[in-house]
C-alpha cells in the first residue's frame, strides 16, 4: 500500500509564537478541529512537549498521538501510536516567520491506510478537516492577539 502525503500552508497575522502555543495547546485543539483532543500524559520539558500523548476522538475513531519532538516557537512532530484507520502516520508542523507581525504555518502529515484503496478519501477528509482547522487558527489568533495587543 502507498504512502500518502498531505501539505499545508496557513499564513496568520501574528508572531509565530501565538500560533504555536496554540497548536501545542493538546487539551484545546478541539476548537479548531473536528475531534475532541485531550492530554493523558505530560510531555517533558513542557507539558505538551516530548513524549506529551492526547487522546482524539473523531467520529467513531479514538486514537492516541504522541509528541516525538518539539521545540518551543518552532515545530512539533507527532505520530499515532495506538487506534487509529491509518498506519504509520506522522505529522510535522513547523512554524515560520514572515515578519514581526505575520507568520506561517506548515503542516505535513505522511500516512498508509490499513485498508487498501481507501488513502484517497482518508486523504480528502483528512485535508478539508486540517485546511479548516488552520484557517481557524489563524482567524482565531489574529482576533486574539489583536485583543491583547491592544490591553
Amino acid at each position: 500500500m502507498g504512502m500518502h502525503t498531505i501539505t499545508l500552508e496557513q499564513a496568520a497575522n501574528v508572531p509565530r509564537k501565538v500560533l504555536f502555543q496554540l497548536l501545542s495547546d493538546h487539551d484545546n485543539l478541539g476548537r479548531f478541529f473536528d475531534a475532541k483532543y485531550s492530554l493523558v500524559k505530560h510531555g517533558k520539558p513542557e507539558i505538551n512537549g516530548i513524549g506529551a500523548i492526547r487522546k482524539v476522538t473523531n467520529g467513531p475513531f479514538t486514537f492516541q498521538e504522541q509528541i516525538i519532538d518539539y521545540k518551543e516557537n518552532e515545530h512539533l512532530q507527532y505520530k499515532i501510536i495506538d487506534g487509529s484507520p491509518i498506519e504509520e502516520h506522522g505529522g510535522w508542523i513547523r512554524f515560520k516567520t514572515i515578519n514581526a507581525s505575520r507568520s506561517l504555518i506548515l503542516y505535513r502529515i505522511n500516512f498508509t491506510p490499513r485498508i487498501r484503496g481507501t488513502g484517497w478519501l482518508i486523504k480528502l477528509l483528512l485535508e478539508k478537516n486540517i485546511k479548516r482547522a488552520l484557517h481557524n487558527i489563524a482567524q482565531f489568533s489574529e482576533t486574539k492577539w489583536k485583543h491583547n495587543a491592544s490591553h
